[in-house]
């Protein structure tokens, strides 16, 4: 699957991209955070997705990942029920009203709830592989 250029909003599984792409343990977990969101900020300045939008939810409570509302990004915590639910009630809401949605996740059972609804995903993996170089 290729990135198209057309200005989308990007959902991401925030944990689940951290963890496996970036490797995150106990220890690093809050850092690597922190330069992921900066990776997305910059990326968002990219001409490739200039006019994309970047939505990172992560399960659990709120706590410190640097500023969560920035141009074309905004970080979300899923309180009161899980990020799966909360990625793709949004999902669902936006593709329903006419956006371009694309969810970035490696959970199999997500990405299978929203293709029902011929919502466009990615592995988090292949997303990083096919942005890592342009910022």
């Amino acid at each position: 699957m290729y990135i198209s250029k057309k200005p989308s909003i990007y959902i991401i599984d925030g944990h689940n991209f951290v963890r496996s792409c970036l490797n995150a343990t106990a220890e690093n977990e809050e850092e690597l955070t922190k330069e992921f969101l900066d990776f997305l900020e910059d990326l968002s300045e990219t001409e490739h997705y200039y006019g994309s939008f970047f939505r990172v939810i992560f399960d659990g409570v709120f706590r410190p990942v640097g500023s969560t509302v920035r141009r074309a990004l905004k970080v979300y915590f899923a309180e009161d029920i899980s990020a799966d639910e909360l990625i793709y009630e949004q999902a669902l809401y936006l593709h329903n009203n006419g956006e371009r949605v694309t969810v970035v996740t490696s959970d199999r059972s997500l990405q299978q709830y929203v293709k029902e609804y011929e919502i466009k995903v990615m592995f988090c993996q292949k997303f990083f592989n096919k942005t890592k170089d342009l910022v």
